[in-house]
């Protein structure tokens, strides 16, 4: 069976931003720490769900619940990942042990003993497992109560011992191979319809009873065939083999749709308990989370105290921001130097991934909507090996966005064109800006380019929104937005003063 604790039926994986980009740009590493504690697996489950955002708010609301109810049971969730982690690395374990000496010439016995063991191992996690899930109760969510409700019906106590002592009879081995198997004998001698019945040492055995093989058919009545001529000794060991193949595969395949289904519960389980980690990393902070809210069509955007995780992170607190629009694709930001333009960006690039990825935010109120893909375009730094300038550098990596971005598509784009002239940079970015109107795409752009934003502001559209770093008289910053229209400065003359202890001369 399929778990489905995360499910994803999205077709947005076709719609690939660079996730090297996206780190990068977003400082999602320190994020990834955060959601991982540590746990180098629980980093790569959590950093591949997050940078693949569902698109379906069905979807989504779904494992909001299943993290809601995550939260409710949270060392239930983290001890069904440990023993799933434990289970999985187990299992690698013996596979890597054995491969070095797993062929043909190793006896059937010996392979059927080493999967044994795996078997046993196996088992003893899904017994953990099994009592995590029991004390699990009444789940809110119906994806995680129909989990709980398919597992403790398929893996009982009954069926965990059954196992058990079927792997234990198989112990036997060690000392002997022979077999009473239930079968019927198809043409050339070959075994058909197989089931293992026992396993006796020699010396547990009846006298009479010794010899190559024995075995019967699915009736209590075991017959024996009785080898006196060493012309077909042969053939009846190929059907010792037989059938000790059959329950070498019996038992393999037990072990496969085990480790399977263990594989699946690691990474699922680890998906929420990563939201776990970051949930209590917030709460000792006391920063505000919730869990957003998913507008049907228009574009919009209202959040409440919003925080940069990053600046979370990093300093232990964070400005945060508040505000609500509707029916606004283009936000342009202009303002003071280091006034918060930048932090505020990239605030809205995690919240949504966060959001779309079935996560809380850190903030006290998220609306949004869910966007085919996200893409970033921050600076870059100088290309050392001198193959590209600057703009050159921005020319191609937007040229790049533009063959990967569809409609209705997020673009974060910061201090894009910085790098050529004023003039220039307000060509190039109402160039771009009226290509991303046409495309159904929402932009949030930073810019200190006055010549173009102001131009902008005065064509007075109703679907553009303008906001400001906002300053004091005194030169004080905020370090919140404000609407407002841009202004000529940024006011580097504050920044001047600050860090050179004097006034431009």
């Amino acid at each position: 069976m399929e778990i489905n604790l995360i499910i994803n039926d999205n077709s947005s994986h076709d719609i690939k931003a660079d996730n090297n980009l996206l780190i990068r740009d977003l400082k999602f590493s320190v994020l990834f720490d955060v959601l991982s504690g540590g746990d180098s697996e629980l980093y790569k489950i959590c950093s591949q769900v997050l940078l693949n955002p569902s698109t379906k708010s069905t979807e989504i609301l779904k494992r909001q619940a299943v993290l809601k109810d995550a939260i409710a049971h949270t060392e239930q969730f983290q001890s069904i990942y440990r023993s799933a982690l434990g289970a999985v690395q187990k299992v690698k374990e013996y596979e890597d042990a054995a491969k070095h000496q797993y062929n043909y010439v190793i006896p059937v016995p010996k392979k059927i003993l080493t999967q044994v063991e795996t078997a046993f191992t196996i088992l003893e996690y899904l017994g953990e497992i099994k009592n995590s899930v029991s004390q699990i109760n009444n789940p809110e969510s119906e994806m995680l109560s129909s989990f709980c409700h398919w597992f403790t019906s398929k893996y009982t106590k009954d069926y965990i011992d059954e196992v058990r002592n079927i792997l234990q009879s198989l112990t036997v081995l060690k000392k002997t191979d022979a077999i009473t198997i239930g079968a019927h004998i198809g043409k050339g001698l070959k075994l058909t319809d197989m089931t293992l019945h026992r396993i006796l040492t020699n010396e547990a055995l009846p006298q009479e009873k010794k010899g190559l093989l024995s075995f019967g058919h699915k009736s209590e009545n075991v017959d024996e065939i009785k080898i006196d001529n060493i012309t077909i000794e042969n053939e009846v060991r190929e059907m010792i083999d037989v059938g000790l193949t059959w329950v070498l595969k019996a038992v393999s395949d037990f072990n496969y749709s085990v480790k399977y289904l263990l594989e699946q519960l690691k990474f699922q389980f680890g998906f929420y308990c990563g939201g776990l980690n970051l949930q209590k990393y917030l709460s000792e902070r006391r920063i505000s989370i919730c869990f957003p809210e998913f507008a049907d069509t228009c574009n919009c955007l209202s959040v409440s105290t919003l925080s940069d995780l990053f600046l979370v992170i990093k300093d232990g607190l964070a400005v945060t921001n508040s505000l609500s629009y509707r029916d606004k694709s283009n936000w342009i930001i202009t303002g003071v130097n280091q006034g918060g333009k930048t932090t505020f960006l990239r605030s809205i690039g995690i919240a949504q991934f966060l959001a779309q990825s079935g996560y809380f935010v850190a903030a006290e109120q998220y609306k949004c909507n869910l966007y085919q893909g996200i893409f970033t375009h921050f600076p870059e730094e100088e290309d050392t090996a001198i193959k590209h300038g600057l703009l050159e550098q921005e020319l191609l990596k937007l040229s790049d966005i533009i063959t990967c971005i569809t409609p209705g598509s997020l673009l974060l784009l910061n201090e894009t064109f910085a790098t050529t002239t004023d003039y220039d940079a307000a060509y190039l970015a109402e160039e771009l800006l009226a290509g991303i109107r046409d495309s159904n795409i929402t932009c949030i752009y930073v810019t200190h380019n006055y010549e173009f934003s102001y131009r902008l502001y005065r064509e007075n559209r109703t679907e553009d929104v303008f906001l400001r770093a906002d300053r004091a008289d005194d030169g004080t910053r905020s370090f919140r937005l404000i609407e407002g229209e841009p202004r000529k400065t940024g006011h580097a003359l504050d920044l001047y003063r600050e860090v050179m202890g004097s006034e431009v001369c």
